[in-house]
């Protein structure tokens, strides 16, 4: 009689091998939806500082008007009439930043004046309107990377829901 022998059959190692294959499966999917979700995040994120850099910009518009100088971002709220100015990407200074984190460079106008038909850079439209006496200003933001986008959207709207694939 034979002694017994210790150690796995190869169908227990077989079934190990694809059970663990499943979970493995089923990890990647997850991990790939948690790293999507994070881009989208970062491309919002990226949005709002840009949006911030062109509230900076008006600001420093308005100074300079105040203090006799002309304007270049800000839009006039002295003609009585909605006015929009648009700011380029290209013009907002930023620490960081060119790249999205897709890794692709967003798109930027340089030669290109942007109108509001403009699809192809990167731009925020600013709008001033008048109430009563004081002027508001509202701001939309469309930022592309050639790749993804955020089609125009009201600055307080922008989100991760936002980044979409250029179809």
């Amino acid at each position: 009689m034979k002694g017994k022998t210790k150690g796995f059959t190869l169908v227990e190692l077989l079934a190990v091998i694809v059970v663990l294959a499943i979970v493995m499966g089923m990890a990647v999917v997850g991990i790939t939806s948690v790293l999507e979700n994070t881009r989208k995040s970062a491309f919002a994120a990226d949005a709002k500082s840009y949006l911030e850099g062109a509230h900076q910009l008006v600001r420093a518009d308005e100074a300079n008007k105040l203090l006799g100088g002309t304007t270049t971002y800000a839009p006039s709220c002295s003609t009585g009439t909605t006015q929009t100015t648009f700011i380029k990407i290209d013009d907002i200074p930023l620490d960081s930043g060119g790249k999205s984190p897709y890794g692709n460079e967003y798109v930027k106008c340089n030669n290109t004046t942007p109108t509001a038909a403009t699809t192809t850079c990167s731009f925020i439209r600013v709008t001033a309107t008048i109430t009563g006496t004081s002027c508001a200003y509202s701001y939309e933001i469309f930022l592309t990377d050639s790749v993804y986008n955020i089609p125009f959207t009201a600055e307080d709207q922008v989100n991760a829901s936002k980044v979409v694939k250029k179809s």
